[in-house]
């Protein structure tokens, strides 16, 4: 399982680092935004766009591969958890592209900041699993591209979501949003607790779906 670990990685195409750092732009506000939440979805967003570039292939590439995979002296249900264990190390590499910005954002920015806490890690990474357990089952069931889509379609629906609910924040005739997000910013270790949770018990039921349709798949 390593090997099929190892082999994420380095077929990962460099371009795609860059790539996914627009990533940056929307959520700091062209880097003069410091709010926390948003340094958390950075992360989250980074790391889901590192699965996504990571399974990028033509239909025709990605049934090659996946027929040569599986000539490998490993079962289906290993490349299927290579696939899901490959989702920490995408994630730490963006947990450390972003906290390396925060530091230098909250050393030498002129703008109010703080370094990311623990539980904001959590809550991230919970959030990113989350999305890579939709994301899985749609590639093993209907191929990257629709995968992708619809994906991406939740994606954006959770970004348009989160805008609505930060500009009701700011608008006065609703002060309840506003005591409702300072309340959840005060319980970000029950948050982080109940995310994670969610998370695992997604994930699990992911992994045995994407293991049964992928046991299915006439390759």
């Amino acid at each position: 399982m390593q090997a099929l670990i190892k082999k994420d990685l380095l077929t990962q195409q460099k371009i795609v680092y860059l790539s996914c750092l627009i990533w940056f732009i929307p959520l700091t506000n062209f880097f003069t935004d410091g709010m926390p939440f948003k340094h958390v979805l950075l992360m989250t967003f980074l790391a889901f766009s590192l699965v996504f570039s990571s399974n990028f292939n033509t239909k025709t590439t990605e049934e090659r591969q996946a027929i040569f995979i599986n000539s490998l002296p490993v079962t289906r249900r290993q490349v299927v958890l290579a696939k899901y264990f490959t989702g920490f190390i995408w994630y730490g590499i963006s947990a450390v592209f972003v906290t390396f910005y925060v530091l230098l954002f909250h050393l030498f920015a002129p703008f109010p900041s703080r370094m990311i806490y623990l539980e904001e890690y959590v809550i991230s990474l919970s959030i990113m699993y989350i999305l890579l357990s939709i994301f899985y089952p749609l590639i093993y069931a209907i191929g990257y591209t629709s995968a992708l889509f619809l994906t991406g379609a939740i994606l954006v629906s959770v970004l348009m979501a989160f805008q609505i609910i930060l500009n009701l924040a700011e608008n006065p005739r609703f002060p309840s949003i506003n005591d409702f997000l300072a309340t959840l910013s005060q319980n970000q270790w029950m948050i982080a607790g109940i995310l994670a949770l969610v998370a695992i018990i997604i994930t699990t039921i992911s992994y045995q779906a994407s293991v049964k349709i992928y046991n299915k798949a006439d390759l």
